[in-house]
């Protein structure tokens, strides 16, 4: 909007306004502007430090991504290790059993045996009468009844067993260990992803914002350059205008002829608003009559204007620009004797006299204005 609003200045007409005042309020527009500039780059390099910082903990949070995801890897590697070595020792395990199942299913013909040859023996008997086979069993090995190899033998098979089966526990024990371990590193990875997805947020909004800002700026640039320019082109003709002579407040007569009216408060509804006066219309000038195509001159040197017609203002019109803060108007002119931007001398013809815009008659309007301020011509003229 900044940068459109001076593009809108620049295509006004600049004689419509004081050079002095212009070029002070484009120099004090231009250090605005220049200060925001500055402002924006500093946001700009603050956004690319939080960016580098933001890039830094991404890059950081990658890092323990893959870490984790290394461990990850080889704690299934483990795992399956640990898997494969738990099923071989429950394949050992299973095998014992069936074997020490085998050798007591061996040493139970045995019993029988003994038991259907010696029917009447007293450990068979001491087993039938106490119902133990504990004791049976050990009146058999105390009886020798049954070889030592055979007993080591399953001795030794429940030894086994009781081997592999602390070896299935420890194993299985291991796996859950490994399994918690693996719930833990996958909630560890998770929680870092989460973290991750959200400083990949903040770096795009960052982008975003900066991106923005480095727009405002080039418009900001812009709007700087147009100033430059003008207060350029401003200064140069003040320059023009005062080079010319002009610039003393002191006017010649623009044209010849009685003053139809005067300057200030007037009855006429036609003329501008002014609420200060009783009347509420002002005149920001003097009327000289005269006949129509009569010579306009130059009321001093300076710069000519020729602005758009107005055809409810003063029609073809000619705003002279003198420097120090003067200005002159010729309004209602027939046609011009000067182009737009030339420079005129004092006394110079810059046109003729007309009716035109809102004129009931060949006239001219000869307004003075000096520092923005509307004066009565005749404070000026000899």
């Amino acid at each position: 909007m900044l940068l459109a609003g001076t593009l809108v200045a620049l295509a006004r007409p600049v004689a419509a306004d004081q050079y002095t005042d212009q070029i002070s309020a484009d120099q004090h527009q231009k250090q605005s502007i220049d200060q925001q500039i500055a402002n924006l780059k500093a946001e700009i390099a603050n956004a690319k430090d939080q960016e580098a910082k933001l890039q830094s903990v991404i890059a950081g949070l990658d890092a323990q991504i893959s870490t984790t995801e290394g461990q990850i890897g080889a704690a299934k590697a483990q795992l399956a290790v640990i898997e494969s070595n738990l099923a071989a020792a429950q394949a050992q395990l299973d095998e014992a059993k069936a074997q020490l199942a085998a050798e007591k299913r061996q040493l139970a013909k045995q019993i029988v045996v003994i038991y259907e040859m010696q029917q009447q023996s007293t450990p068979i008997n001491n087993l039938l009468a106490s119902g133990s086979f504990n004791s049976f069993w050990a009146d058999v090995i105390n009886g020798r009844r049954i070889s030592d190899q055979e007993l080591a033998t399953v001795d030794e098979i429940h030894h086994q067993q009781d081997v592999i089966q602390s070896d299935v526990d420890a194993i299985t024990a291991q796996r859950q260990q490994q399994q918690a371990m693996l719930g833990q590193l996958a909630a560890e990875q998770q929680q870092l992803d989460s973290q991750r997805a959200v400083q990949q947020a903040a770096l795009a909004f960052l982008a975003y914002i900066q991106a923005q800002d480095q727009a405002r700026e080039q418009q900001m640039q812009a709007a700087a350059a147009a100033l430059d320019s003008q207060i350029a082109q401003l200064q140069q003709e003040e320059q023009l205008a005062l080079a010319a002579g002009g610039g003393d407040g002191r006017f010649v007569w623009p044209d010849s002829g009685p003053i139809s009216q005067g300057f200030g408060c007037t009855p006429f509804a036609f003329e501008p608003y002014d609420p200060s006066c009783p009347s509420k219309h002002f005149h920001s000038g003097i009327d000289i009559a005269g006949a129509c195509g009569n010579s306009i001159y130059a009321a001093d040197s300076g710069i000519a204007y020729i602005e758009p017609y107005q055809s409810y203002g003063y029609g073809n019109y000619i705003i002279m620009v003198h420097g120090n803060g003067w200005e002159t108007l010729y309004g209602h002119m027939s046609g011009f004797a000067v182009g737009s931007g030339q420079t005129v001398h004092r006394g110079q013809q810059i046109g003729w006299e007309g009716s035109t815009g809102n004129s009931t008659g060949c006239h001219l309007h000869f307004g003075v204005n000096h520092n923005n301020q509307w004066v009565n011509p005749l404070a000026y003229l000899p």
